[in-house]
């Protein structure tokens, strides 16, 4: 495409949508701009075998699932689609073995494959490279671990950090962690997250910090001995995916509930659990247990026992 010679035929496939849809719309100004050439969108559910055909003779853009009329289509001596027409299928799955992506040869088809693991901060930081932000690496990690593997969402926060910049005075446009802290997500959320993350950390002046935030702002002391309690359950799945030999992705796939944490999210968990060990869990869920105990019969102030009970599990 980049030498001006775009292939008649073309499947682009991949598991998330935003970078397929991106990679369409960036084939879209070439063939758009083609002598003769304009766009046609068919969709895969409501298409006819003919209306595909049809398509192909003439210039268009579409998604379809009729190998068979492909098939036949491109046993004609002409071939198809005939010169000058480009065709492109769209196929949004995590399945390489789906039955649409048999529609054309391997040769014609084109993975566009997501980031994952280590490779997602690094995309995250290209990302905000391409919108003239100069993203650090503290802070796309930061923005991976709040949000998670989520792309578009990660794609959205970088387009909000990117205008939050252009506000500031200086015209400065650096992305740290402390403007992700400012920008990603509701404060609330940002807070648990934050308390989470220092006890993982084993941050123990950090946590008791946040704590204090969330308690002063009102947090029902239930609600967050709940994530704490997260945090304690987390440290245990951990530890049984380890004992079980699993690695940093299958101890990933065992913390289930909520955004998929990154690579180095999970290596942080499982170092804190290898710390604990099973004796360290096992007194971690006591103390929880007992907290809520006397949290519910009012036996104690209850921020005086949510700060030893953050101070025991972060030190």
């Amino acid at each position: 495409m980049a030498q001006g010679r775009p292939p008649r035929l073309v499947l682009l496939h991949g598991s998330d949508f935003l970078l397929v849809d991106e990679v369409v719309e960036r084939l879209a100004p070439p063939l758009d701009g083609a002598e003769g050439l304009g766009r046609e969108v068919l969709y895969a559910d409501t298409v006819t075998p003919e209306a595909l055909v049809a398509a192909g003779n003439s210039p268009g853009l579409f998604a379809d699932r009729l190998r068979a009329a492909v098939e036949t289509a491109r046993s004609r001596p002409s071939g198809w689609p005939t010169e000058g027409t480009t065709v492109v299928f769209v196929a949004v799955t995590t399945d390489r073995r789906a039955p649409g992506l048999r529609l054309v040869p391997d040769p014609d088809r084109v993975e566009i494959r997501a980031p994952v693991g280590r490779a997602v901060p690094t995309w995250v930081r290209e990302r905000a490279k391409a919108q003239g932000v100069e993203c650090t690496a503290g802070a796309a990690q930061a923005l991976v671990e709040l949000i998670g593997e989520d792309l578009a969402r990660l794609a959205a926060e970088v387009e909000k950090a990117a205008l939050y910049l252009d506000s500031e005075p200086g015209g400065r446009r650096r992305l740290t962690e402390e403007v992700v802290r400012d920008l990603a997500g509701e404060t609330r959320v940002r807070q648990y997250w934050e308390l989470t993350q220092a006890l993982e950390e084993g941050n123990r002046p950090r946590a008791l910090h946040v704590l204090e935030r969330l308690l002063a702002a009102g947090e029902p002391p239930p609600v967050v001995l709940v994530w704490v309690v997260g945090y304690v359950r987390s440290l245990g799945r951990a530890l049984s995916a380890m004992a079980d030999g699993a690695d940093v992705r299958g101890v990933g796939a065992a913390l289930r509930g909520g955004p998929r944490r990154p690579d180095f999210a999970v290596e942080r968990l499982m170092a804190r659990a290898t710390t604990a060990g099973v004796a360290g869990v096992a007194t971690a869920v006591a103390r929880c247990y007992e907290t809520e105990r006397r949290l519910k019969s009012s036996a104690g102030s209850p921020r005086a026992l949510l700060t030893v009970l953050v101070a025991d599990l972060a030190g």
